[in-house]
């Protein structure tokens, strides 16, 4: 159809994509009914690689939902995200939230802040300014494993509510995207 693998599309373009494939070649009537296969269809939405068993049949027709369950199984999920002052961040997989945990270390009450990067936000120049805003000590470290890229934000004490209003006012991230534990 002309569109490349690599590209990003909504799940209502992909099927808009799968409806004219459908339509361009006659093998039904796009979004309902019956939908005979072709090779093209098959090869795309039915065999994967490796994944054939010998004498395994296709089938020769299949309603439109199964093609809409397939196209869905194939497909990898990506997710935009829109940033205040950030720009859009798009990443493989579902919505990340921002992962807020409160905890001692010590005598001393820690709280710590995960995957600020899936919302494009620096945890360096948000450590200096969040020092300065909350006047408490901030820690940056790698996160945990092999590998990471992402940072940890350490910050003192627990400062969940001032980092939950202090992420609305200048990014405009709300509260359902912080997971606090």
């Amino acid at each position: 159809m002309g569109k490349s693998k690599s590209d990003l599309y909504t799940w209502d373009q992909a099927k808009e994509i799968l409806v004219s494939f459908i339509e361009k070649e006659n093998l039904g009537k796009g979004d309902s009914g019956p939908v005979k296969t072709s090779e093209d269809l098959l090869n795309a939405l039915f065999k994967s690689a490796g994944g054939q068993k010998k004498d395994q049949t296709w089938p020769e027709e299949v309603d439109f939902d199964t093609l809409e369950e397939k196209l869905e199984d194939r497909m990898q999920q990506h997710t935009t995200i829109q940033v205040a002052g950030v720009g859009a961040i798009t990443r493989k997989g579902p919505p990340m939230s921002i992962a807020v945990s409160l905890s001692r270390k010590g005598a001393h009450n820690v709280t710590r802040i995960c995957n600020l990067e899936a919302y494009g936000l620096d945890p360096e120049a948000m450590g200096d300014e969040l020092k300065r805003k909350l006047n408490c000590t901030v820690y940056i470290e790698d996160m945990p494993g092999k590998n990471v890229k992402e940072k940890m934000l350490q910050l003192q004490g627990h400062v969940d509510q001032e980092l939950a209003q202090y992420l609305e006012t200048k990014y405009g991230i709300t509260k359902k995207f912080l997971e606090v534990k």
